[in-house]
């Protein structure tokens, strides 16, 4: 489970995915290029977001 910190509400968004837009649901502010936190220990993560889609094309790379 993730964890971002929203600086304009000051409040906590969490989440079990890094990939997609990230939307504060309090104030709707874009969270998606803000760190990662490990929601328990909340110690940064680092985690090279890439796009969804060269995912896909790593991930059917490797079963070919």
């Amino acid at each position: 489970m993730y964890q971002k910190n929203c600086d304009r509400c000051f409040r906590p968004s969490f989440s079990s995915s890094e990939i997609g837009i990230w939307l504060c649901p309090i104030c709707k502010n874009d969270l998606t290029e803000y760190p990662f936190f490990d929601a328990m220990t909340l110690e940064r993560i680092n985690v090279k977001v890439l796009p969804f889609q060269k995912k896909i094309d790593c991930y059917q790379n490797k079963l070919s």
